[in-house]
């Protein structure tokens, strides 16, 4: 899959996915650096390129889950 059709398919799951970290996290600045670092990390994942969307989008979650926790653990 080339560059630009990546870029299509991730934009399709931004606004999912900030709000599952605006959820997590809530707190907006926060939320958006690990949406930010989930759409990045997931660019880079070959298995949810090859998912269909219900796989891409629970990916989606566990990846923000991760990030968000990071985030969290870090403003401790």
């Amino acid at each position: 899959m080339d560059f630009q059709s990546k870029i299509k398919i991730l934009k399709q799951y931004e606004v999912e996915c900030f709000q599952v970290c605006f959820y997590l996290i809530g707190e907006r600045e926060a939320a958006h650096k690990a949406a930010e670092e989930t759409i990045v990390d997931l660019f880079a994942c070959d298995s949810f390129w090859k998912a269909d969307n219900v796989m891409r989008s629970k990916a989606i979650r566990s990846a923000a889950f991760r990030h968000c926790t990071k985030i969290l653990k870090q403003a401790v």
